[in-house]
């Protein structure tokens, strides 16, 4: 039996070498940007394929954004960008070093006839003579409230149905935030949550643009506001309406 090693992430990472690493990424992130106006930056181009990803995303507009014109962010949240993925890398990094036994893959590319994604760590591990695999979702939170836990709850349910799809059937799954390790029952979670895939294909498929905003309190801290159509539309509206 081959024991796993998880820690919390802020048992893990120093926050000397995040520094470092941030601007280092954050660097190499504004030369690939594109200043778009209304100090927003375009990351990356647009792919039109849904991905679990898209359940972090508080806002279903946000994620239409992102599958049309690709990532928009502003410097902070660009930063934010560049951090995670720093505290990812060193979480990884250290995954593999305390787990020499255990077959182990990061950011791990998945395609299947439906979607794509990438999951953190995928592992191997042998446990009483079977090989079992397991999946861990690293967030760099230091709490959650119910409604952003299961967004992120869904987005593992994505992955490990991609997972099996591609022939990896995933038997243990994790959690991992700064300050906690959750154990999570997969079996329940895949009975929850087992419409997640058509979820994606409804976003990725979905004609238009909504006319008002899901949630109106989320726009007024929204860096999307100045380019978002449904916000602007919602606007109007209002303005129009009380004339």
């Amino acid at each position: 039996m081959v024991k796993l090693v998880i820690k919390p992430i802020a048992e893990v990472v120093n926050e000397e070498e995040v520094r470092k690493r941030t601007e280092e990424y954050l660097n190499d992130m504004l030369k690939n940007a594109r200043i778009i106006g209304d100090g927003l930056y375009l990351v990356d181009e647009p792919t039109g394929r849904a991905t679990p990803s898209l359940f972090s995303y508080d806002c279903m507009v946000k994620s239409l954004i992102k599958l049309r014109f690709g990532t928009i962010v502003s410097m902070d949240s660009l930063r934010n960008l560049a951090r995670g993925k720093a505290i990812h890398d060193i979480y990884q990094e250290w995954f593999k070093i305390a787990n020499p036994n255990v077959h182990v893959e990061v950011e791990s590319g998945i395609e299947t006839t439906d979607t794509s994604g990438r999951a953190d760590i995928v592992y191997l591990r042998e446990f009483d003579g079977e090989e079992i695999w397991g999946l861990i979702e690293l967030k760099s939170s230091w709490s959650l409230n119910e409604d952003r836990e299961k967004r992120y709850l869904k987005q593992i349910v994505s992955y490990v149905l991609m997972l099996e799809e591609a022939g990896i059937p995933i038997r243990e799954a994790y959690l991992v935030t700064m300050k906690d390790v959750k154990s999570l029952p997969i079996n329940r979670l895949r009975r929850e949550y087992q419409g997640v895939i058509d979820e994606l294909k409804m976003l990725e498929t979905y004609q238009g643009w909504p006319i008002e905003p899901p949630d109106k309190s989320l726009c007024v801290k929204c860096e999307l506001r100045p380019i978002c159509i449904t916000y602007s539309t919602y606007k109007s509206n209002r303005f129009i309406n009380n004339q």
